[in-house]
C-alpha cells in the first residue's frame, strides 16, 4: 500500500533558508524547524511521507496545519506586534555635545568640554517633557546621552526629578531611566543621586587597557587612562550598590563594546577583559556610518566580513567559557534568541517592523529638535535635516507622531513588504534601519539588499541557528533569552 504523503495543502506560510547542511523553515510568528536538503526537496515535491519524523517538529512549530493553527499564529503575532499600538517608549535625551574624551570612531559629532552654547536648558528640558509624558506607552525609558551627559548634571537630576513628580501626580507609568556615559568625570555626589533614583548606567570598555585607550583618548592627551577611569566609574558604583544593601550581582554597570578595526584580531582577548571585570554581558557593536564615524570610515572602518569572523570567534569563545561554568553572554545574540525562542519583546528598536523611529523611540538634541532616533540626529549633525520630525519649542506630541517623515519610515521599515525581505527567512526576527539605507545607499529603502548592515545581521543569525542545532549549544543559549528582573534594583530609592 502506497503511503499517504503531505502536499502543500498542509503548509502553513513559510520562508527557508540554507543553513550549514540543512535547510530552515521559519514561520509568520517566529516558529522554526529543520529538514535535510533531499527532505526538503521532497516537501516541496509533496513526496515527504505524513508519518516522518521530521514534520512533528515542523507542526508543533506552527509551520503545517492543525487544529487551531491559524488562531494560534493570530495570538503569537498579536504578542510579538504589541508594542506598535504603545507609543514611544524609548526617549534619548541629549543634554549635552560637549564631551572630554576624543574617541576615534566618535559619531557623536562632540565639541570640546570648555565650550559654550551646546547644553541643554532647564525650560527646554520642560517642554521635552511635556512631549514624553503625552506618549500613551505605559513604560517610559529616558536615557539620558550626549556629549559627556555628566557635564550637564544639573539638567540630568531636573529631568529626573520632574519626571518623578508628574508620575506620582498623574497616571502612574513603569518609569526607567538609564544614562550612556564615559565615567571619567563622575563624583561621588552624582553616584549617589543616579543610585538613589534609579538610573542605570551604561559605560565603554572596549577591551584591554591598550585597546581601550588607544580607541577612547581623553581630548586632553595629558589626562591618563580612559580605561583606568571607567574602571575608577564602574568600582564606585559598585561600592555604593553594596552600601545599599542592593544585589550588585544586578546592578552592575552595563558596558559595551564598539568593535574598531585595531579589535577584529583581539576576540578572545576583549571577552576574558569582561569576564576579569565580573561583567556578565559583554555587546560586541560594530561601527556605523553615521556622524563623524562617517568621515574615519575609510581609515577606521571594515567589511561585514571581516567583522563577523571577529563576531563569531567571539560568540564561540563564550560558549567555550559558559560550557566550564564561567556565566556571560553576548548581548546581540541574546536579543535575537529572545526574538527567536519567546514571543517576548526584548525592546531593542532595531529589530522591530517597523523599525521603532519615532513609533518606537525619539530623540531630543540639546536645543529641544525632535528626531526620529539617535541615528537621525546623527544625521543631522552631518548637516542633513531629513530625520528632523519637529522642536519642543513650537511642537507637542501630537505634530511630532503625525510627521510626514515618521510615516515614511514605518513604511520604509515594514520588513514583510519590502524587497530582499519580504521572503527572507528571518524577516520574523530582523528589523530594516531607513536611516542607515540612507546614509549607504541615499534611500530610504535599501537599493541592495545585502548591504553590510544586512550582511552582518544574516550571518550572526546564520551563526545562531547553526549553533542552536547542536543539542548541548542550544541548551546554554537558551539561558541567555532569560533576562535577570533588574526592575527591583532600578528604582527610586528616596524622594
Amino acid at each position: 500500500m502506497k503511503p499517504y504523503r503531505l502536499d502543500s495543502s498542509a503548509w502553513m506560510p513559510f520562508r527557508y533558508r540554507s543553513v550549514g547542511d540543512a535547510v530552515l523553515l521559519t514561520g509568520e510568528a517566529g516558529g522554526f524547524g529543520w529538514l535535510s536538503p533531499d527532505d526538503f526537496q521532497a516537501f516541496l515535491a509533496g513526496e515527504l511521507p505524513a508519518d516522518h519524523p521530521a514534520l512533528e517538529e515542523l507542526r508543533a512549530q506552527g509551520l503545517l496545519r492543525s487544529p487551531g493553527v491559524e488562531a494560534e499564529l493570530m495570538a503569537r503575532l498579536r504578542r510579538r506586534s504589541a508594542h506598535l499600538f504603545r507609543g514611544p517608549s524609548l526617549h534619548i535625551v541629549i543634554l549635552t555635545l560637549r564631551c572630554d574624551q576624543a574617541c576615534v570612531y566618535c559619531h557623536a559629532s562632540r565639541k570640546p568640554a570648555s565650550s559654550r552654547g551646546f547644553d541643554m536648558s532647564e525650560q527646554c528640558a520642560e517642554r521635552i517633557l511635556d512631549v514624553i509624558f503625552s506618549s500613551p506607552s505605559p513604560d517610559l525609558t529616558i536615557e539620558f546621552q550626549g556629549g559627556e551627559p555628566l557635564l550637564n548634571f544639573d539638567i540630568l537630576r531636573y529631568v529626573v526629578e520632574q519626571a518623578y513628580r508628574r508620575n506620582d501626580a498623574g497616571e502612574p507609568r513603569r518609569l526607567y531611566f538609564s544614562l550612556v556615559s564615559n565615567l571619567a568625570s563622575v563624583t561621588d555626589e552624582q553616584i549617589a543621586f543616579l543610585v538613589d533614583h534609579g538610573v542605570m548606567v551604561c559605560t565603554s570598555i572596549d577591551g584591554p587597557q591598550a585597546l581601550h585607550d588607544r580607541n577612547r583618548p581623553f581630548a586632553k592627551r595629558s589626562s591618563g587612562s580612559t580605561h583606568l577611569a571607567a574602571l575608577r566609574g564602574i568600582e564606585a558604583f559598585d561600592q555604593a550598590y553594596r552600601d545599599r544593601g542592593l544585589d550588585s550581582s544586578l546592578a552592575f554597570v552595563n558596558a559595551l563594546v564598539t568593535v574598531s578595526r585595531g579589535a577584529l584580531s583581539q576576540p578572545c582577548a576583549i571577552v576574558d577583559e569582561y569576564v576579569r571585570l565580573g561583567h556578565k554581558v559583554i555587546h560586541l557593536r560594530p561601527l556605523n556610518p553615521f556622524g563623524m564615524g562617517r568621515k574615519i570610515w575609510s581609515r577606521r572602518g571594515y567589511s561585514a566580513e571581516q567583522f563577523l569572523e571577529f563576531y563569531i570567534q567571539a560568540l564561540d569563545y563564550i560558549l567555550d567559557l559558559n560550557s566550564r561554568g564561567v556565566e556571560i553572554m553576548e548581548k546581540m545574540a541574546s536579543i535575537m534568541l529572545t526574538r527567536i525562542l519567546t514571543d517576548d519583546d526584548p525592546n531593542y528598536m532595531d529589530l522591530r517592523s517597523p523599525c521603532g523611529a519615532g513609533i518606537g523611540q525619539l530623540a531630543y538634541d540639546h536645543d529641544g529638535r525632535v528626531y526620529t532616533c539617535d541615528e537621525g540626529r546623527m544625521v543631522s549633525a552631518m548637516g542633513d535635516e531629513m530625520f528632523c520630525v519637529g522642536d519642543v519649542t513650537h511642537d507637542g506630541y501630537a505634530e511630532i507622531i503625525r510627521h510626514p517623515t515618521l510615516r515614511s519610515l514605518c513604511v520604509a521599515s515594514c520588513a514583510e513588504c519590502l524587497p530582499g525581505c519580504a521572503d527572507c527567512a528571518y524577516v520574523p526576527y530582523c528589523g530594516v534601519c531607513p536611516v542607515y539605507n540612507y546614509m549607504t545607499e541615499g534611500d530610504l529603502i535599501a537599493r541592495c539588499p545585502t548591504n553590510d548592515r544586512c550582511r552582518i545581521q544574516k550571518g550572526i543569525l546564520d551563526a545562531i541557528f547553526a549553533r542552536l542545532r547542536n543539542p548541548s549549544l542550544r541548551s546554554l543559549l537558551e539561558r541567555w533569552t532569560v533576562m535577570r528582573d533588574r526592575s527591583s534594583v532600578f528604582r527610586r530609592r528616596t524622594v
